[in-house]
């Protein structure tokens, strides 16, 4: 009985802890996309329409982070993009997947944006 209880206890402290690590892991992924979209607002502002190749690499590397698209139009709101612009309307996409994956609840107004 002491055995399980032990096992138990051991079980529930690997669960918190890979819970803690994952909140971790979103929490940075959100905090590199608002990076990221600030580089890009301010390119935007100076005018500059197509994306450096060194914030297109770092968003590639966020994008292959979040889980398969459940959708060809999930997929297609979360593709690479080379302009400004557009490839922040892909943050902005990518950060309410991140959302919605900690709380499966969320509503947005327009679900059509993400393919839903």
């Amino acid at each position: 009985m002491i055995d399980q209880a032990n096992r138990d206890i051991a079980a529930f402290a690997r669960a918190e802890a890979e819970r803690r690590f994952a909140s971790r892991r979103h929490l940075d992924l959100v905090r590199a996309i608002d990076a990221l979209l600030f580089q890009l607002e301010d390119l935007n502002l100076q005018g500059v329409d197509r994306v450096p190749a060194v914030l297109r690499r770092h968003a590639g590397r966020i994008l292959e982070t979040l889980p398969a698209p459940e959708s060809e139009e999930q997929a297609e709101a979360l593709r690479l993009r080379y302009r400004v612009v557009p490839l922040m309307d892909v943050m902005f996409n990518a950060q309410e997947v991140l959302f919605r994956l900690r709380d499966p609840d969320r509503v947005i107004e327009d679900d059509e944006e993400l393919g839903a």
